[in-house]
């Protein structure tokens, strides 16, 4: 009987080791973000039933009544933040009670975390590199040093589109064009206005506001082109192709070796060919993550519990958005702020290694 219990117990752990790092995942595509080399493939949902470790981990007398900081109805931000809030609900009942709260998108969703008005938000990996400094208008001046990375979700790919027939062939060509970059005060709104300063491009007017909104002021004929970070297909650009022709505007090696250089959250990639009529084959640009967010005053054990349940069970998330094949504890290395303790804590577990700039001043072995 102690042979058996011993082979089952050895067993179990090596099962609890692929949790969320399988290495039977399929390939990824050769376009895939790749800040550091293990992590640029989607990983397969793993088969192995979740323990999600709470067992280790006493529950509260009643479940933590939490905010997840989410996006705009309809964009991915939203999808993804409330698969996260439900997924966590339906996985740890004892312990959390997750709303997923409408939001600004990235930038607001730092502001909450840093004001303690969230306990979890997405933001892209732009705004974290913002965030840090503390320098750019939407932090107020703000270092919003107490934002920790929880887990990867998905990789979004620089996207610049217009008409086909509007004489745009070219980055340079928006010279004196009407120009949508999404909401104003968004970390890519502050760095292409930025890109068109250094680079001699002069707009003649940038037209801020939503991602969905700026594809309808496209096909209108109020804009001239659009520019934004998505995983494709995203629904505006799908819905205004089933009408108008688009081109997708590719950037040439300077502009691109620009934006990598300059940014250290940008890497040298392309949006895959098929992603869009309009785009057969793949359009060379820049990549960056989107990423799951915490604070350090969310307390380690309870980070660990979320992270864990969300890799075990990453199924789920995948059937909210198939973006989520990119939700792994590998990929969490593409993170450009410190872990959180609870994430440091899952990934060690599972035997991965975590760099030491990533790892946090609080977290202890």
């Amino acid at each position: 009987m102690k042979k058996l219990l011993a082979l089952l117990l050895t067993l179990t752990m090596i099962a609890g080791l692929t949790a969320c790092g399988s290495s039977n995942a399929p390939s990824a595509s050769s376009a895939a973000p790749a800040q550091s080399e293990a992590a640029s493939e989607p990983q397969a949902e793993s088969e192995t039933p979740a323990d999600n470790g709470a067992e280790e981990i006493a529950p509260p007398a009643s479940p933590y009544k939490y905010s997840m900081a989410s996006g705009s109805v309809g964009g991915n931000f939203y999808l993804m933040g409330g698969g996260i809030a439900q997924v966590i609900n339906q996985h740890l009942p004892e312990y959390f009670m997750f709303t997923s709260e409408t939001t600004g998108g990235s930038t607001a969703n730092l502001s909450m975390l840093q004001s303690g008005d969230a306990e979890l938000g997405i933001s892209m990996t732009a705004s974290l590199g913002e965030s840090q400094k503390g320098e750019v208008e939407w932090t107020a001046g703000v270092k919003h040093d107490k934002l920790r990375g929880a887990l990867a979700l998905y990789p979004s790919w620089l996207t610049i589109y217009t008409l086909e027939g509007s004489g745009i062939e070219t980055m340079a060509d928006l010279e004196g064009k009407i120009v949508g970059l999404g909401s104003k005060g968004m970390a890519m709104d502050t760095i292409f206005r930025q890109f068109f300063e250094d680079r001699g491009i002069t707009p003649k007017q940038i037209h801020n506001d939503g991602h969905a909104a700026t594809a309808t002021a496209l096909g209108n004929g109020v804009i001239d082109a659009a520019i934004l970070f998505s995983f494709p297909p995203f629904a505006a650009i799908s819905e205004l192709e089933s009408t108008k022709n688009l081109k997708f505007i590719a950037l040439n090696d300077d502009e691109q070796k620009y934006l990598t250089d300059t940014y250290d959250f940008y890497k040298a990639d392309a949006m895959p060919g098929g992603s869009y009529k309009g785009a057969p084959e793949d359009v060379q640009g820049v990549s960056e993550w989107n990423m799951l967010v915490s604070s350090v005053d969310v307390p380690e054990e309870q980070v660990y519990l979320m992270v864990k349940a969300l890799c075990e069970n990453q199924a789920d998330m995948i059937a909210v958005h198939h973006s989520a094949e990119y939700m792994t504890a590998q990929n969490t290395l593409n993170f450009n702020i410190p872990l959180h303790a609870g994430t440091v804590r899952y990934l060690k577990e599972i035997g991965i290694d975590v760099p030491t700039e990533l790892v946090p001043p609080e977290y202890a072995e």
